[in-house]
């Protein structure tokens, strides 16, 4: 075996499972919601509005803090950081089992967008201090798959703590916030003990391992800061990806924080909406999979987010029209095969543009301004469930912003240019 694939095989090992573990369980205590609201919202007397504008402030918090949060992990290191917020998240994702109106609802939400503010930008940037070039689109694949992953396990693990309704006088819907938090506080203490700052501190590898992995990654800056961009360049590029990723994540978070309700509003009860939620979750894992293999294979970044968009858009739509039950779920499943494929594919452009610092401060703000999406998303579907009792106008509004986001993506398509700093970079580079 070549010191190459020893090394990457060694750190692969050690970084990945863990991160995907992080992010499985940090998107569960993100989605949950939509599931437990099958029943909270009749309990608490909550409207569509009240619910969408509730998931929504999620957000809010996640915006305030993300850019400030990743920059602390440039500077402080993900060990410590990261090891704070999953604990500070899992106490804040058990905490939703006791609101108890609408003002804590939204308090309650607002703290855990918060804590999770800068875990998943901190992460990609993570990956580009240990991953080069070659490996970090199968590895970004891998990390975004933890998604997918949580709603294929979240939601019928969420229809079994249901079944928990009455035990310790606690409601299903409470059992599901208590169950599915409590693991992040547990691995608040594994992250502290296994995640390594950067190569350089790397003492599970040898010298001769460590050497080759820090000049790898010293090689790769260097080449990510030989684009030469100047700051208005640069700024320019972070808000038209901002402005992309708004409408993937708009789409994302308008998709699976209702995805329950709109199964079940197609005749399911309550415990078969949490396994056939789970159906559309699976179909994106295997084609988010097989369209990160063929992004490293074939290259060209721009081209696949842009064609993964464009599917989840005809899914969407799709979905809106649906007839039966059946139908949708299909449509469903399509729409989120295009929706994961195209986030995954996307961080691979931003992670191929910039270095260092600059690396840390474009993530946050592209994921920052980009997660206004995931406020409106759940928004615009309340409100427009509101205003049409039917979730056909949301969906639609969801493949707008989907279809808009593959066509700005579109140009960083590789156009022929020679990839010497990879297919994203060289198209982005000529603009």
């Amino acid at each position: 075996m070549s010191l190459e694939k020893q090394v990457m095989r060694k750190v692969s090992r050690r970084l990945v499972p863990l991160l995907m573990i992080l992010y499985f369980v940090a998107y569960v205590d993100r989605i949950n919601l939509g599931f437990a609201g099958l029943t909270m919202n009749k309990d608490l007397g909550f409207s569509p509005q009240v619910f969408g504008l509730g998931a929504a402030f999620f957000f809010v918090g996640y915006l305030i803090l993300q850019i400030p949060g990743n920059l602390l992990i440039h500077k402080m290191g993900a060990r410590r950081l990261t090891a704070a917020m999953a604990f500070a998240w899992g106490v804040f994702a058990v905490g939703m089992a006791f609101v108890w109106d609408a003002n804590s609802f939204y308090a309650a939400r607002f703290l855990l967008g918060a804590a999770e503010s800068a875990f998943a930008p901190g992460m990609i940037f993570y990956i580009s201090l240990w991953f080069p070039k070659q490996y970090r689109g199968r590895v970004l694949t891998l990390f975004i798959l933890a998604n997918p992953l949580a709603g294929v396990i979240g939601l019928p693990l969420s229809a079994l703590l249901m079944q928990l309704h009455g035990v310790a006088n606690l409601t299903g819907w409470q059992w599901i916030f208590i169950g599915e938090g409590f693991p992040a506080i547990l691995l608040a203490f594994v992250a502290w003990r296994v995640l390594t700052d950067r190569p350089t501190d790397a003492k599970w590898l040898n010298d001769t391992e460590r050497e080759w992995l820090v000049n790898a990654m010293e090689h790769d800056v260097a080449a990510r800061k030989s684009l030469g961009f100047s700051k208005g360049r640069a700024r320019r590029h972070a808000v038209l990806l901002a402005v992309i990723y708004f409408g993937i994540i708009m789409g994302l978070y308008g998709f699976g924080l209702w995805l329950p309700q709109i199964v079940k509003s197609f005749g399911a009860s309550t415990f078969e909406t949490g396994f056939i939620s789970a159906i559309p979750y699976v179909g994106a894992a295997l084609f988010m999979l097989f369209w990160g293999r063929r992004l490293d294979r074939k290259g060209n970044a721009g081209w696949h987010t842009a064609m993964a968009c464009f599917l989840g858009c005809v899914g969407l739509v799709a979905t809106a029209f649906a007839s039966t039950g059946p139908i949708a779920v299909a449509m469903l499943t399509i729409a989120a095969m295009g929706l994961f494929a195209g986030l995954s594919t996307f961080w691979t452009t931003p992670t191929n543009l910039y270095a260092g610092s600059a690396a840390a401060a474009s993530i946050g703000f592209i994921a920052s301004i980009g997660h206004f999406g995931g406020f409106t998303g759940p928004y615009v579907m309340g409100l427009m469930l509101a205003a049409t009792n039917s979730h056909a106008m949301g969906l639609c509004a969801l493949a707008g912003a989907l279809g808009l986001a593959g066509l700005l993506i579109w140009q960083y398509r590789d156009r022929g240019q020679s990839e010497t700093h990879g297919p994203a970079v060289a198209s982005a580079s000529k603009q």
